[in-house]
């Protein structure tokens, strides 16, 4: 990739060599507007969310530039505050992030509703405020930069500032939050599983991705000498995401390119083509159609294979993981819960003391899932408590339940299928070691453990880490997100059909990891399972739920002698 980076800059800064002034000035504008288009690439194509007012964060920073350069002059802290301008629509980017996203499943439809009436409130605010804005007419008489106010020293700013864009993006990228965003993309809950506030991870990247528009916005007002309230509102807002979508929303550089590409053809050809808007919707939606990723995407296999290059660099070991280490102690006490009006959970009491390994079994419907989501805070109870070591932890979100030393394998695979094998082995390594500015350390990404290294010596798949994920069989699935949750090395590991659609020797296989990582950690370990070949290998004790509550518990013998057990439930072998 260094290869590719340096012919870019080469490129960039060659450019203008063979172009006019004019043509060179209008490459500069784009320059800025493709460090806004940046920033929905990062959010819609990483993330998962798609922002339809990132307009507002270049409008204002490129109002704050225009008044601080007419208030500053020629001043030299015109090159400290114009910085401060980018900085704060990044940060007004962030906070509405986290207000918008303070819940979760706040990333779909509703987010964008809201982020495009913010897009049309700026815009009217733009409009009215007379005395500040210039109103309809715009913020005029901005002064160029001082020194830098010709065509050459603005392109090479506006390159500059677009460098800055893409290095800066190259890196979050690279990073362990790169990682984190894609995973967010695919499926919020199981990041949230891993431990990790997935509400704060999206309103960073949408503080990002308004840092980016307010780095364009602000070398804007200086470039251009003029700020109009267009600059704030949803025309802007739409023409960067349909730049970013036919560039490439998936790639740093694709929504570049469709900036680069679209403007282009529309400086040339505006003027000599009647209709040219219709022209341009239906070359956007002959891309959408034939290029889903993008026109960058038909570069994706050069992409992969100069990554396949990339340096080998040693292993870092991971530290251990954040806080308790001793065997969880678990206790339900009378809960009760309901979805709508059916009671999925009544009066349920028990307690599981690790070590050990326990077994939950019932009919369907029993209420064994719903218990797990119930440890996990996925679903909160009408009644009763839940305590973990004596501290009650009813109520709490998901990534703090999981902080304090809970892990879960899910019935059907949760692995993440667009990431490699390794990038989904250092998500479970991250959980519960990294967080904060680690998360921006690419050296994360070279972690590993003597618990990862035991899984690649009995699963040898483990080690193709460039492999995607939805490359493996189902088998390899299921034992690729047991060993993300042993990796977790939790106090407390919830397994719910660990072995579902495996075959006998897979299955046996499972059961000698289970074996062995209950002795390794010295955890406890509840597992949710019809296939009474691995209760009978496994459980000390067991509980049998029906109709949400407790009915008996006890060793195998014990609960196999239960009349009132044989009554309502027979499991299976394979």
């Amino acid at each position: 990739m260094r290869v590719v980076s340096a012919a870019l800059v080469a490129l960039i800064l060659l450019l203008p060599l063979g172009l006019s002034d004019y043509r060179a000035y209008q490459l500069a504008l784009y320059f800025l507007y493709a460090a806004a288009a940046t920033g929905i690439g990062l959010c819609w194509g990483r993330a998962g969310f798609l922002p339809l007012g990132q307009a507002m964060f270049f409008g204002l920073a490129a109002y704050l530039a225009g008044l601080t350069l007419i208030w500053l002059g020629d001043s030299i802290w015109v090159f400290v505050l114009l910085p401060l301008a980018a900085a704060t629509a990044g940060l007004l980017a962030y906070g509405i992030g986290l207000l918008v996203f303070r819940r979760q499943g706040e990333s779909g439809p509703y987010f964008s509703m809201i982020t495009l009436a913010l897009s049309l409130l700026a815009f009217q605010l733009a409009t009215s405020w007379n005395d500040v804005t210039g109103g309809f007419n715009g913020l005029k008489g901005i002064p160029g930069l001082p020194g830098l106010d010709d065509f050459s020293a603005a392109y090479y700013v506006s390159a500059t500032a677009l460098l800055i864009v893409l290095s800066l993006g190259a890196w979050l990228y690279a990073a362990p939050v790169g990682v984190l965003w894609r995973a967010l993309a695919q499926n919020e809950r199981r990041v949230a599983l891993f431990g990790f506030n997935t509400n704060a991870l999206k309103a960073v990247a949408f503080g990002v991705s308004g840092l980016f528009a307010g780095i364009g916005g602000a070398i804007y007002a200086p470039q251009q000498g003029l700020v109009t309230p267009q600059v704030a509102g949803f025309g802007l807002s739409a023409d960067l995401v349909i730049w970013a979508a036919v560039g490439g929303r998936f790639g740093l550089l694709g929504p570049t390119l469709g900036v680069l590409l679209v403007g282009a053809l529309t400086t040339e050809l505006r003027d000599r083509i009647g209709f040219w808007e219709v022209l341009m919707a239906g070359f956007f939606i002959l891309v959408v159609l034939a290029f889903p990723r993008g026109l960058i995407g038909v570069i994706a296999p050069l992409v992969r294979w100069l990554e396949g290059w990339q340096r080998t660099r040693p292993a870092v070991p991971a530290p251990p993981r954040r806080g308790a280490t001793e065997p969880a102690q678990l206790t339900l006490s009378d809960v009760s819960a309901e979805i709508g009006e059916v009671k999925i959970l009544d009066h349920l009491s028990l307690r599981i003391a690790g070590p050990g390994i326990f077994c939950i079994i019932g009919p369907n419907g029993a209420g064994k899932t719903s218990t797990f989501n119930l440890l996990t805070g996925e679903l909160a109870p009408r009644g009763g408590c839940v305590l973990l070591d004596d501290a009650e932890i009813t109520g709490l979100p998901p990534h703090r339940i999981i902080a304090r030393g809970v892990g879960r394998k899910f019935q059907i695979p949760t692995i993440f299928t667009d990431l490699t094998v390794a990038e989904n082995l250092c998500i479970a390594l991250w959980s519960c070691r990294a967080a904060g500015i680690e998360l921006l350390m690419p050296r994360l990404k070279r972690w590993t453990s003597p618990m990862l290294d035991e899984l690649v010596r009995r699963y040898p798949f483990l080690a193709a880490g460039r492999r995607r994920a939805a490359e493996l069989s189902h088998g390899q699935r299921q034992v690729l997100e047991l060993a993300m949750a042993l990796l977790t090395e939790p106090r407390l590991l919830l397994l719910d059909e660990p072995c579902a659609g495996l075959s006998p020797e897979e299955t046996a296989s499972v059961i000698d990891l289970i074996r062995w990582a209950g002795r390794k950690l010295q955890i406890a370990i509840v597992v949710i399972e019809h296939d009474m070949t691995l209760v009978k290998e496994l459980a000390e004790t067991i509980y049998v739920l029906q109709n949400g509550a407790l009915l008996a518990q006890g060793d195998i013998d014990t609960i196999r002698a239960n009349a009132d057990v044989r009554a309502v439930y027979v499991g299976g072998e394979k």
